[in-house]
């Protein structure tokens, strides 16, 4: 006879009790998750996938908890791992895409304008990345992330005045090789 109430005899065992999360791990999490959203939300562009990058982040952190704290950067370390997460989240999409089948919408000329100015700054971004790496970080975090210069300077370990000169250089630079590449657009056509 079978029980609707649950008197029967459980085939999977009892939950496991819950693991303890170091409440500093928690709090460190907390404090920066506005900074963590910000960061993923340049990268991949959609509320819910930054979501989920900064989630499968903080499962890292919070075991590696110790490891940030004794760091000489902690939020420089821990937005190391974030974009590794980031970088994670990306290889995961690939792979699944290989399993979804696209719905045969046809897109706007204006999402398609979006898109090519997100392209576009993208190379731009890459190409600043290699000619010089902390300029590129300074914008960023600071234009395209939208942090203030007081959280660049911790995270990129630099002074605020150095912050500045890096973003305001690395405006000047970005936008000299987007008008770069727009020129070779326009001469191939």
């Amino acid at each position: 006879m079978n029980d609707p109430f649950g008197k029967e005899p459980d085939l999977v065992g009892p939950d496991p009790e819950p693991s303890e999360i170091d409440p500093q791990g928690e709090l460190f999490f907390q404090e920066h998750l506005d900074t963590f959203m910000s960061i993923a939300m340049y990268r991949l562009r959609n509320v819910h996938d930054a979501e989920d990058a900064v989630m499968n982040a903080a499962v890292t952190m919070c075991r590696k908890i110790e490891r940030i704290r004794v760091a000489s950067n902690p939020t420089g370390l821990a937005i190391k791992m974030l974009q590794d997460s980031i970088t994670g989240y990306y290889r995961r999409s690939v792979r699944r895409a290989d399993y979804e089948h696209l719905v045969s919408d046809i897109p706007t000329s204006s999402h398609l304008m979006e898109l090519g100015r997100y392209d576009q700054l993208d190379r731009a971004m890459e190409a600043l990345e290699v000619l010089s790496p902390l300029q590129a970080q300074c914008v960023q975090l600071h234009d395209l992330a939208g942090l203030p210069y007081a959280q660049v300077t911790e995270i990129a370990g630099i002074t605020e005045n150095a912050a500045k000169t890096n973003a305001f250089r690395g405006r000047k630079q970005l936008m000299e090789l987007m008008l770069t590449e727009l020129a070779k657009e326009k001469g191939d056509s």
